[in-house]
């Protein structure tokens, strides 16, 4: 169990020009906060130090946007691309490539600007921590870098174009209905604030912001008057103060930023509607969204915030809460997504989004809702449903997840950017138990929520989303017109230096960094890296039979247990029904209980259950494929009876049996993959064109490819006639998996609990079935020719990928090949694809245990460009002049797969999955050792062999519009095969 750290600063020291305002013991997570102001500058500290190895150090600036150009976002980007003392391009990158960062990004808020990030390593934290500082105080901001990540245009024999990193990465987000959606909302509910305005760019208001307003704007908030330094972890306290004083000296205060205002609350609700595109040919039945949205608290009040999370909880938090049931029973749409509570800024807002709906049923939509919360207001609610509640929050506090550091970070500035305390939600414990006691006082509190934040609060919000077949070519017809207009008030020679300075833009792009001024940035060496692959204590048990994995990770109070099943032999006609096995688990009654009770149990006792197929390989040897379902349960030790109870319930009776539930489940995955294969078109891309390469690539095509949605409208489409078959397989799934030689279980938890699984591990495999595991592996329909493939869909942005074949991890390549991979990717793919393509993000990803490269863009502007560069990949490699400093660099980088920090829920499942797959520790180390001998000379010539085998081999998919894809086909030899998704 972590201990209390030593106080070693008191309340009024002075230390490297820093006062101390506060020092105060936070128990919850085992910290001293260490509250401290610059005295000069004014510039606000604070260390939330811990035993914990992983680090953090975060700079954060309010930073109110004061329109839609996204101003805050650009700076984002432009700040980390080189500065006074690192005069890099793109320093952020350069930094990627040889650090052993835990995590390593910028992001934009509402209202605000963050620069994080962390590692287990001091040396390589203050690394980035020196360039990171001098990237936001420092930086270069030349207009060149302006340009290529907001906004420039570019003139071609088409006319003039709009170009620029942010502009395209918005455009993607423009084409997600669901953002979209989500963005009318909030800036509606808010639009007398700054949270009326986008902060991350709105396409349509991005062109217009001048470099002189970008100046002005970083001027203005990037100052230490205006900074909030965070940092966790164990480094002390004096060592981040020693690394600031220095950079802070002879600096002064600022005036502060303008407070932000609250929006002034509405006398009666209001109804905006808005359309989305669709295909041209797309049918809009059933694809309207329609959402009721209410301002409902301060998010600054933490008892007030814990009390809309419980009543959020209440109302929807499981498939059978009372306001969830009503909505899905309604009929009124396919499912509710992204509803509950969140926080915008200072404000708490309720959400209720139905997707699959029709544009005249929003009436009949708010007159349902508001009449189930009178109906829920005027009754008594259970205390088991308020119990429940209750412990779901408490996962809030007690977990220690995956980026435990940055999310402390970001509780700890949900009030510290407002000047409010910054502990305050490091602390939610003490607020949700004061919460309690006033439950306690008065158990008709919930009651008094739902009619005084929802049902007689005037400020709420109801928001029609319309599916447009014509939106799609009205848009890019009104932008060609636009564009046609501006170029039409140009002389030649204006369109002359347009085209100028669009080519000088490219060539900067083109230059690489010299060796020089790679030299300045603050690097590891290999010598720096720890002697071995980070370890996670585990010891392993035999339970009859069963493998069962111990791992002695502290959990703080919760329990974390996988069960994985292993799937071979499975017949040929049910993996693709593996998903709705998935679905029943999730949404199904069980054991006797029909799914609301069931949802009931799983509020109750856990803190989620669910399960999902995973497809891996041996790592000894790529002919054994290791395919199976996992299960994962999350609880509270005091809960692990119940909540094993449950797991043996829905692993051994789950009940598929009522028609009418199932066919809801449908309707809803229908209505999810009608959105997430388009919007999330990198997946659908890769996903697509990897299923004929490996049996692994097909599978998971099967369970997450585009026939999922054309199986999901077959099932509905005769449901009355295909319902019985869809049960038997969902039952035959089921009882294909009890059988106890498929089965290995990972645990993390109390000693208690852990004797509490495997007293039921013991009772469940007593009554399993006893039968060999066949190895036989799956009917592989692979590519006779490799397919090139575009996905026609509503989007504005392409997402391209190519998929070829690769060694298997076992082969002594695999470390090479994995260091190259992430050479490739950042020194040319990265390069070409978003630096001069303008692509949001781009990958050159080699994965050993799936015997596959991947190569592709996200919301990218090209088609035949990128395709093009990717072709292109294997002459990069060939004339790439790496050196030995270039090498170790990236071994550093990818060698930090093997130091991620250990964190239980995690731990759980990583220990079963190398259990499984036989990655042992012997095996792990002597990798690790492999990677630290790699040179130039390996890495090409692994490349190589496997580009010139595989590249002319490759297959292509992209997801893009109609128009960009027939486009992209005029301008290649060999044209996409097109298809529409919709």
């Amino acid at each position: 169990m972590p201990q209390m750290p030593q106080l070693v600063l008191a309340t009024g020291d002075q230390l490297h020009g820093f006062r101390v305002v506060s020092v105060t013991p936070v128990e919850p997570i085992f910290a001293v906060a260490y509250h401290l102001e610059h005295i000069a500058s004014g510039a606000k500290v604070l260390h939330v130090h811990t035993e914990d190895t992983e680090n953090l150090f975060s700079i954060n600036f309010l930073t109110p946007p004061p329109d839609d150009t996204g101003l805050p976002h650009i700076i984002e980007h432009c700040v980390l691309a080189g500065s006074e003392k690192f005069p890099v391009r793109e320093p952020f990158f350069e930094m990627i490539k040889m650090s052993m960062a835990t995590f390593i990004n910028a992001m934009t808020g509402y209202d605000a600007t963050f620069y994080p990030v962390s590692s287990n390593l001091p040396k390589d934290l203050f690394n980035l921590a020196e360039v990171y500082f001098d990237a936001v105080f420092h930086p270069l901001l030349t207009e060149q870098t302006f340009r290529r990540e907001g906004h420039h245009l570019v003139a071609n024999e088409d006319g003039l174009q709009i170009n620029g990193i942010v502009y395209n990465e918005m455009k993607g987000v423009f084409s997600d209905p669901q953002s979209k959606l989500h963005r009318i909302a909030t800036r509606t509910l808010l639009e007398d604030t700054i949270y009326g305005k986008e902060s991350g760019g709105d396409p349509e208001a991005i062109p217009s912001l001048s470099y002189d307003q970008f100046k002005q704007f970083f001027e203005r908030y990037y100052h230490p008057s205006n900074a909030r330094f965070l940092f966790y972890g164990n480094i002390p306290t004096s060592d981040y103060l020693s690394f600031l004083a220095p950079r802070l000296e002879g600096l002064s205060r600022q005036r502060g930023v303008e407070p932000i205002t609250r929006q002034v609350r509405w006398t009666k609700p209001r109804r905006v509607e808005d359309v989305y595109a669709i295909g041209a040919d797309e049918s809009p039945a059933e694809k309207t969204y329609l959402s009721m949205e209410w301002i409902v608290g301060d998010a600054l009040d933490p008892q007030e915030t814990v009390a809309i999370r419980l009543l959020s909880l209440v109302l929807l938090g499981n498939d059978g809460a009372p306001l969830k049931k009503a909505i899905i029973d309604s009929k009124l749409g396919a499912d509710l997504i992204g509803s509950g509570d969140e926080s915008v800024g200072f404000e708490n807002i309720f959400r209720l989004t139905l997707k699959g709906s029709e544009p005249d049923r929003i009436e009949e939509f708010e007159n349902l809702v508001l009449s189930k919360l009178r109906q829920i207001a005027s009754e008594p609610i259970s205390r088991e449903a308020v119990d429940a509640a209750f412990q779901q929050t408490a996962y809030q506090y007690l977990e220690i997840d995956s980026m435990f550091p940055l999310n402390v970070a970001m509780r700890v500035l949900q009030c510290w950017l407002y000047d409010a305390q910054p502990l305050t939600y490091l602390r939610i414990g003490e607020h949700l138990d004061a919460v309690r006691r006033r439950y306690e006082q008065d158990d008709r509190m919930l009651q008094k929520l739902i009619v005084e934040r929802l049902i007689d609060n005037p400020h709420r919000l109801s928001v029609v989303l319309k599916p447009d077949p014509a939106q799609q070519a009205r848009e890019e017809s009104e932008l060609k017109a636009k564009m046609a207009l501006q170029a039409g008030k140009l002389s030649s020679d204006d369109m002359t230096r347009i085209k100028v300075e669009a080519d000088q833009l490219d060539m900067l792009n083109s230059q690489a960094n010299s060796p020089e001024a790679l030299a300045l940035l603050p690097q590891l060496s290999v010598r720096d890296l720890p002697a071995a692959p980070r370890e996670i204590k585990t010891s392993l048990e035999k339970v009859g039979g069963v493998d069962l994995l111990v791992n002695d990770v502290f959990a703080n109070g919760v329990s974390y247990l996988e069960l994985d099943v292993d799937l071979r032999g499975l017949p040929n006609d049910l993996w693709q029904h593996l998903p709705r096995y998935c679905e029943a688990v999730a949404k199904c009654g069980a054991a006797g209980m029909n799914y609301e009770q069931i949802a009931a149990r799983q509020a109750a006792y856990t803190g989620g259950i669910g399960c999902w197929p995973l497809f891996s390989t041996s790592a000894t040897s790529g002919a054994g494929g290791v395919w199976s379902m996992r299960f994962r349960l999350k609880t509270l030790d005091s809960q692990i009876k119940p909540a094993l109870d449950l797991l043996h319930d829905l692993l051994f009776e789950v009940d598929p049996q009522d028609k009418n539930r199932l066919l809801d489940i449908l309707r809803q995955t229908r209505a999810k993959h009608r959105t997430d294969m388009v919007n999330n078109g990198s997946k659908t891309a890769r996903t697509h064109a990897g299923r004929g390469l490996t049996p692994e690539g097909y599978l998971g095509h099967l369970v997450q490819g585009l026939g999922q949605l054309e199986l999901s409208e077959q099932l509905i489409g005769k449901f009355d006639k295909s319902s019985d078959e869809l049960i038997q397989r969902i039952e035959t799934i089921r009882a294909f998996m009890l059988n106890r030689r498929r089965v290995a279980v990972s645990f993390t938890g109390s000693d208690e609990s852990a004797n509490a699984v495997r007293s039921a591990l013991g009772a469940w495999v007593g009554v399993m079935h006893d039968e060999a595991v066949a190895s036989g592996g799956v009917e592989f329909p692979a590519y006779k020719s490799p397919p090139r493939e575009g996905l026609a869909g509503p989007i504005r942005v392409a997402h391209c990928a190519a998929v070829l074949a690769a060694p298997h991890f076992s082969q002594e390549d695999e470390a090479f090949l994995t260091i190259g991979a992430h050479m490739v990717s950042m020194d040319y793919i990265l390069s070409e694809i978003r630096f001069k393509g303008n692509a949001y993000g781009a990958w050159f990803n080699y994965g050993g245990l799936s015997r596959a490269i991947s190569i592709g863009s996200y919301r990218d502007p090209n088609v035949a460009r990128t395709l093009e560069v990717i072709e292109a990949v294997k002459d990069y490699v060939a004339k790439a002049d790496w050196t030995q400093v270039d090498v170790d660099r990236a071994i550093i980088a990818t060698a930090k797969d093997d130091d991620r920090p250990i964190r239980p829920q995690e731990a759980t499942g990583e220990v079963l999955f190398r259990h499984r797959i036989g990655l042992s520790s012997q095996l792990r180390k002597a990798r690790y050792e492999r990677l630290k001998t790699a040179t130039p000379q390996r890495i090409k010539k692994s490349l190589l062999h496997v580009l010139e085998s595989s590249l002319p081999h490759a297959a292509i998919c992209v997801v893009a519009g109609r128009g960009m894809l027939e486009e992209a086909n005029k301008q290649m030899s060999q044209p996409l095969d097109i298809k529409d998704i919709l």
